[in-house]
C-alpha cells in the first residue's frame, strides 16, 4: 500500500510538470535549453531573480518536456532536446533568442572559485575579523603572505591583501581559503545551447554575437545606404540637407561651365575667363 501510495503521488508530480511546461511552452514564443552539469542551484536561483519578468527558468526532464511538447503539438521543439546527452534546464521567453543570450551574459553571477579556474576579478581579502579561531589555519594565510593578528581568541586580516589578479589561476590552497572566508572570486552564468524561435531551432554558435563587430557593420551599412540615397537623390529626413548640397555644389559648378552671369558664380566666371584668355594669348604669341 505505502508503494502504491508513492508511485501515485510520483505520477502526480510528472502531469504536474508536463501540464507546467505546456502551459510555458504555450505562452511564450522562445524556449532555449541549458546544460546543467556543473550549475550550482543557488546560481540558477539568483540568475532566475535577476531575469523576473523577462525569462522563466525551469528545471525538468528531458522526457517529461517531449510529453509536454506532444501535448501542444509543437513537434520541432523536441529537436533541442533530442541530442543531450546531460540533465538540461529550459528558459521561456518573449524576447528574441539574441537578446535573451546576450542577457545572459550580462547576467552572470559572482561565485567562489574552484581550484584551477581563473579568477575573473581582483581578488582582495580585506582588513577584517575572520571569525576563526587560531589554529592550523594561520600556516596557510602565511604560505599566501596574508598578515593576520590574534585578537579576542580570533584571526583578523591586517590589511586589505591582494591574492589573485584577474586572470590568474586559484591554487587548491586560497580557493580553500576563499570559500571559508565567503569570498567569491569566479563569473558564472547560464549558457543557452540551442533556442527555438519562430518554428526555428538556432544553434549556440550562431546565438554568439561579435556586439562590437555587429555594431561596426551596421554603422558601415548605414553610412554606405546614406551616401548611396544621395547619390541617386533619394530624399529621406536622414539624406535631404545631403542632397540639397550636393545639388547646389553641382549647379554653381554647371553655372561657371556655361558662364552664366548670376551673382553666386560671377567671380568663378570672370577668373575662369581670364585664365581662359591668357592661355589663348600665351597660344597666339608662340606662333608669331
Amino acid at each position: 500500500m505505502q508503494g502504491q501510495a508513492v508511485s501515485a503521488r510520483v505520477q502526480k508530480w510528472k502531469v504536474e510538470d508536463v501540464n507546467e511546461l505546456s502551459d510555458l511552452i504555450q505562452r511564450y514564443r522562445v524556449v532555449a535549453v541549458f546544460d546543467l552539469t556543473g550549475l550550482r542551484a543557488n546560481l540558477i536561483h539568483e540568475i532566475r531573480k535577476k531575469l523576473r519578468d523577462i525569462a522563466v527558468i525551469r528545471v525538468a526532464k528531458k522526457t517529461l518536456f517531449a510529453k509536454a511538447v506532444e501535448k501542444t503539438g509543437k513537434t520541432d521543439l523536441t529537436k533541442l532536446v533530442e541530442d543531450s546527452r546531460t540533465p538540461v534546464g529550459f528558459i521561456f521567453s518573449n524576447i528574441s533568442a539574441f537578446k535573451l543570450k546576450i542577457l545572459l551574459d550580462k547576467n552572470k553571477v559572482l561565485m567562489h572559485a574552484k581550484a584551477g579556474e581563473k579568477a575573473d576579478v581582483d581578488v582582495v581579502i580585506p582588513e577584517m575579523n575572520t571569525g576563526l579561531p587560531p589554529g592550523p589555519i594561520l600556516s596557510d594565510f602565511g604560505k599566501l603572505k596574508i598578515p593576520t593578528r590574534i585578537e579576542g581568541g580570533q584571526i583578523w586580516i591586517a590589511k586589505d591583501t591582494l591574492v589573485a589578479k584577474k586572470g590568474e589561476e586559484i591554487s587548491p590552497q586560497l580557493a580553500a581559503l576563499l570559500a571559508r572566508l565567503d569570498i567569491k572570486a569566479v563569473m558564472k552564468g547560464i549558457t543557452i545551447d540551442k533556442a527555438y524561435e519562430d518554428g526555428i531551432i538556432i544553434g549556440k554558435e550562431e546565438l554568439t554575437l561579435d556586439i562590437e563587430k555587429v555594431k561596426n557593420d551596421l554603422l558601415e551599412a548605414g553610412s554606405s545606404a546614406v551616401k548611396l540615397a544621395v547619390e541617386i537623390g533619394y530624399i529621406t529626413r536622414e539624406t535631404i540637407q545631403l542632397v540639397l548640397m550636393k545639388a547646389a555644389r553641382e549647379a554653381k559648378t554647371l553655372a561657371v561651365e556655361l558662364a552664366l552671369p548670376f551673382k553666386e558664380v560671377i567671380n568663378e566666371v570672370i577668373m575662369k575667363a581670364e585664365i581662359m584668355a591668357r592661355k589663348l594669348k600665351e597660344v597666339i604669341e608662340s606662333k608669331k
